[in-house]
């Protein structure tokens, strides 16, 4: 039965030719709804979000679903705000999450902008994620497969455009989506779920940074023991991260693991497990749905698919001081730090210091 109510309601998917996104929009064009599918051009590489194959797809989807199909290069902004951000954070010893970076100024940025122009009343994506009014506010939440939810990703995103979200999997897990594509037969070859980061597709991220950045040889280093003894040189302090233990390339007598690294100098500090364990680090380019002073209760996610971690929130001006109940190990400076009130998404930040 079509909604007479919602026959006129314009709603752009974004649509890359997935599982998810495919399957998204057959259930609002099911709703009634007037879609449309837009497909983006983001890197020449084939990953999860793009490539030729999920082009062909995207379209043949369309077709079944007697959609419109629009195809957006977005190439040149990707690479200047997406990939260049990840070059240049790696190259200060960060450890950036493009994927959050893409969701706020892609996706739910310029690709808004561009549909909202176009009059649509509605965006809709793939994503496993909830919304939840709460006297007037509209918010982010934990979708119904939790192993699945997605919020995390979406922690940067403007709280002005939430209330033209629609997210039609909040309140289905990945395994009955994958049952009802099959049964509808929607989707003509499955392409699987890569964990890459979709511009690196497979390369190792030093290799793909070091084609990519101007002068190489300026980001070698010192490794040094935190009790200051230095102890080997590196090739540069974008083939390091938080936690890391493995390709130091320094001996010691017990496992050693990345624990600081140092921009100025270059130098990559390592030390033995105790020292990877903290429980206070700072986040800026904040994010808030809401006004974080007014709830008691906060927990934070430090990285997608862990655990939430109770924790105290001061405000200092642009940033916050996050202190955790116990400590945790590998807490990194360049990923996403999401706050939450349950399972309600709260905003989010980059984490600057620990």
């Amino acid at each position: 039965m079509v909604n007479k109510n919602k026959i006129n309601e314009k709603v752009a998917v974004a649509l890359s030719g997935g599982v998810d996104s495919s399957f998204a929009a057959y259930l609002l064009k099911k709703k009634g709804y007037q879609v449309e599918g837009f497909t983006f051009l983001l890197c020449s590489q084939d990953g999860r979000c793009l490539g030729d194959q999920g082009l062909i797809q995207a379209q043949k989807v369309c077709d079944k679903l007697k959609i419109p199909h629009h195809i957006l290069d977005f190439k040149k902004l990707f690479r200047k705000q997406i990939i260049d951000d990840f070059l240049r954070h790696y190259s200060v010893g960060l450890t950036p999450n493009p994927c959050v970076l893409c969701n706020a100024l892609i996706k739910f940025g310029y690709f808004f902008e561009h549909i909202d122009s176009r009059g649509f009343k509605y965006l809709a994506t793939g994503h496993y994620v909830g919304l939840k009014r709460i006297k007037g506010k509209i918010f982010l939440k934990v979708a119904k497969d939790e192993k699945k939810s997605q919020e995390y990703f979406l922690s940067l995103i403007s709280p002005s455009i939430l209330n033209r979200l629609i997210f039609p999997l909040a309140n289905y897990t990945k395994d009955q989506v994958l049952a009802e594509v099959v049964k509808l037969d929607i989707l003509f070859h499955d392409r699987g779920e890569s964990q890459d980061i979709c511009f690196i597709n497979g390369q190792a991220y030093s290799q793909f940074i070091k084609e990519n950045v101007f002068s190489p040889e300026k980001y070698k280093g010192n490794i040094c023991h935190v009790n200051g003894k230095i102890l080997g040189t590196h090739e540069g302090i974008y083939n390091f991260t938080y936690g890391q233990r493995s390709g130091l390339g320094v001996a010691w007598r017990q496992p050693l693991y990345v624990i600081s690294i140092e921009e100025e100098t270059k130098t990559v500090f390592v030390g033995e497990k105790e020292y990877l364990y903290k429980k206070e680090f700072t986040v800026n380019d904040l994010n808030w749905f809401d006004e974080i002073t007014k709830y008691k209760k906060i927990e934070v996610k430090i990285r997608y698919n862990t655990p939430s971690l109770k924790c105290k929130v001061q405000v200092m001006g642009k940033e916050v001081k996050v202190s955790l109940d116990d400590k945790v190990q590998a807490i990194t400076p360049g990923q996403i730090a999401a706050f939450y009130s349950g399972d309600i998404l709260l905003g989010g930040g980059i984490i600057n210091s620990c």
